[in-house]
C-alpha cells in the first residue's frame, strides 16, 4: 500500500512540475512567454527585460532575482515567490498574484493595473511610484511597505492607510 501512495505521489509530483525545455529555454535566452514554469526554481537568476507574458509561473521560486522591466502581463503568479527580488519597472498587467510573496522586493515603478491580486505579501517591500488601477488589496499585507508616489486610480479597494 506504501509502495502506490509513494508512485501516485511522484506521478502528481511530475504532473505538476514545469516543463523542462521551458525551463532551458528561460536560462539560455530570458524570454519565455506562454510557458508552463510552475513549480520553477529561478531563484537569483538575472530576468532583466525577460517576457513571461501569459506563462504559468504557479508556485515558481523568483526569490533574489534580478527582473528589472521584465513582462508578466496576464501570467499566473500564484504562489509564487519574489522575496528579496528587485523587480523595477515590471510588468504586472492582468496577472493573477494570488498568495504571492513580494517581502522585502523592490519593485519600483511596477504596474499591477487591473491583476487579481489576493493574500499577497507586500510587507517591507518598495512600491515606490508603482501603479495599482481596478485592484481589490483588502486582502493583501503592506506591513513596512515604502509606498512612496505610488498610484492608487481608478477602482482599486482596500488601499493600505
Amino acid at each position: 500500500m506504501k509502495k502506490i501512495f509513494l508512485s501516485i505521489m511522484i506521478c502528481t509530483n511530475l504532473l505538476l512540475a514545469f516543463n523542462a525545455s521551458d525551463l532551458k529555454k528561460v536560462k539560455e535566452d530570458g524570454d519565455c512567454p506562454k510557458c508552463d514554469l510552475s513549480y520553477a526554481d529561478l531563484r537569483g537568476i538575472d530576468l532583466t527585460m525577460s517576457d513571461f507574458t501569459d506563462a504559468n509561473l504557479t508556485h515558481a521560486n523568483l526569490a533574489n532575482t534580478l527582473a528589472h522591466k521584465a513582462d508578466f502581463s496576464r501570467a499566473d503568479l500564484s504562489y509564487a515567490t519574489f522575496e528579496s527580488s528587485n523587480v523595477k519597472g515590471a510588468l504586472f498587467v492582468n496577472a493573477t498574484l494570488k498568495n504571492v510573496n513580494f517581502f522585502q522586493a523592490r519593485i519600483w515603478k511596477g504596474n499591477f493595473s487591473n491583476a487579481d491580486i489576493y493574500k499577497c505579501n507586500f510587507d517591507e517591500s518598495a512600491l515606490g511610484s508603482a501603479i495599482f488601477k481596478n485592484n481589490n488589496l483588502s486582502n493583501s499585507t503592506f506591513q513596512g511597505t515604502i509606498l512612496y508616489k505610488t498610484i492608487f486610480k481608478k477602482n482599486v479597494t482596500g488601499i493600505p492607510k
